[in-house]
């Protein structure tokens, strides 16, 4: 059998500035050979463990969503006006390519090596099945980012043909479905786990990302049935895997309420000991040490989507919104995702007037509102003793995202009455509460509206608005900002502006392989359409 170097380093095996279950807490080593890792069971665990380092999340920088009109990000300029070119990608999508070939070769090397660790069948099996679903996670991502990539399912050997061609974009959502499928007809994961296993891949949790992929690749095959039957799957094993909704919309994403009942899978975290980017990159000046802030700003776009309590959108006769006091009575999960003018964090009231001390001239919120989705109340950037931020872990699958998945599959099936119900679940959510879709009142165009809600913040917006087709209305707009007025004593008088006028061609419904990428591997040409 070939031989691998195998490098488990302090930096790695911490992974992504730690993590928050026993099984994924782990001593620093320095260099082990593959006939070490795999004699060795622990070795091996902790190998697996920087395999879960790879998992992507929000927490860091840039956040996807920020390509899209949920938020905006100075950081993105170049994607907005659309004038960037291969050989120079935006920081926000720099490493989306590499990292996840980096995850996918170590996925690879234990996957190739497992049956040589003197080991139960059951232990093997079930670290063989999570390797595959964290492989067919990357590829999830790839394939949204870039369509057709390289499927490469063994580590490559320096003397073999490194030059792998780019497989089509279908044919690795057949490998991702037959990888997930394989998993649950082993069953050696388990549906639940409890303890020190908490965090592990599930079998739900392969179910779920078969119902993303399935969901997202109908848009351009139209195998709706497929995408029904995955996220049927889903709902089906929801009394065995113990899913719900969680009662509380904003406290589902905080650390007291980690691995609630509506989460699938997640990045676990530690608390005091993980990247402080989701509070220093995103709250606003003032509610964070001198340094980076408000990097990620809601939208006036966004803003704008939040129905009133009574269900109606501001647009809509009989809203009752008053532009004088555009955030009373919206949908309570405007209240638990952004926060505005007036709203308070952490017991203070935030005045996002330019020129004030959450809002300075050298500073600025360009749109005039700052995130509070999955900030963690219980943690103090402040509090210069405890820097690295809270211990909420960021959820990638969640069981209010299956239901909309259900929804769209079952309205494009015909099955409409179906799909409003899984729609009002979502919406019946306690602290929600939002008025019914009332029967033959579903449209396509509200299970859009429900997705860009719900899901608001955690990545699925752009991958949504490429496979709608909609690029030209969401991507291509204008980003709209708050403009707060205030004479003397007068009420304060808010003016929707403009941010930045966006540019959308057809070529942006994928991002290019890197030129980078190209010149390593000429058998990746040709590039995407238009790049």
């Amino acid at each position: 059998m070939k031989r691998y170097s195998i490098i488990i380093c302090l930096s790695l095996i911490i992974f992504a500035f730690g993590c928050k279950k026993d099984f994924l807490n782990s001593q620093p080593l320095d260099r082990y050979s593959d006939e070490d890792v795999f004699k060795d069971s622990t070795l091996t665990g902790l190998f697996l463990n920087n395999l879960y380092a790879g998992i992507p999340t929000e927490f860091a920088g840039t956040m996807r969503d920020a390509f899209t009109d949920q938020l905006y990000s100075s950081s993105n300029l170049s994607i907005y006006q659309n004038t960037f070119i291969a050989s120079s990608v935006p920081f926000g999508i720099q490493n989306a390519y590499n990292s996840a070939y980096i995850t996918i070769r170590r996925c690879n090397i234990l996957i190739g090596n497992i049956d040589r660790l003197p080991a139960s069948v059951a232990y093997k099996s079930r670290t063989r099945d999570e390797a595959r679903f964290l492989r067919a996670l990357n590829y999830a991502y790839l394939i949204n980012y870039f369509g057709a990539v390289p499927l490469i399912t063994k580590a490559q050997d320096l003397n073999e043909n490194l030059n792998v061609p780019r497989t089509s974009y279908q044919d690795v959502v057949k490998f991702i479905v037959s990888e997930t499928d394989d998993i649950n007809k082993g069953q050696f994961l388990a549906y639940k786990y409890t303890g020190a296993n908490v965090g592990r891949v599930t079998i739900g949790a392969a179910l779920a990302l078969k119902s993303r992929v399935l969901l997202y690749a109908a848009s351009y095959d139209n195998n709706w049935p497929a995408a029904y039957d995955a996220s049927k799957e889903v709902v089906d094993i929801a009394g065995k895997a113990g899913y719900g909704l969680f009662a509380n919309y904003e406290t589902l994403f905080h650390e007291a309420n980690d691995n609630n009942l509506e989460v699938i899978f997640d990045h676990q975290y530690k608390a005091d000991f993980q990247a402080y980017h989701v509070h220093h990159y995103n709250l606003p000046w003032g509610l964070v040490p001198p340094g980076p802030s408000g990097l990620n700003q809601p939208t006036q776009n966004i803003v704008n989507e939040y129905e009133m309590k009574n269900g109606k959108l501001i647009s809509e006769a009989g809203s009752g919104f008053d532009p004088d006091k555009p955030y009373d009575n919206r949908d309570p999960r405007f209240y638990a995702s952004i926060l505005y003018d007036g709203s308070t964090w952490l017991g203070k009231k935030l005045d996002l007037k330019l020129g004030s001390e959450y809002n300075p001239t050298f500073a600025t919120l360009a749109t005039g509102y700052a995130l509070r989705k999955m900030e963690e109340p219980t943690f103090d950037p402040l509090n210069t003793s405890k820097s690295y931020g809270g211990g909420q872990n960021y959820i990638l699958f969640r069981y209010a995202e299956i239901l909309l998945n259900f929804a769209e599959a079952a309205f494009k099936l015909g099955k409409t009455e179906e799909a409003r119900g899984y729609i009002n679940q979502v919406r019946r959510r306690p602290s929600v509460n939002m008025p019914e879709i009332p029967a033959g009142g579903l449209t396509m165009e509200k299970i859009m509206h429900e997705r860009n809600i719900e899901l608001a913040f955690e990545g699925t917006r752009l991958w949504d608005i490429r496979r709608w087709k909609m690029g030209p209305q969401y991507l291509g707009s204008v980003l709209k900002g708050i403009s707060i007025i205030q004479t003397g004593s007068e009420p304060r008088q808010y003016t929707e502006t403009t941010v930045v006028q966006r540019n959308f061609t057809d070529r942006l419904y994928l991002f290019p392989i890197y030129q980078a990428e190209v010149e390593k591997n000429p058998a990746l040409l040709p590039n995407n359409t238009g790049w």
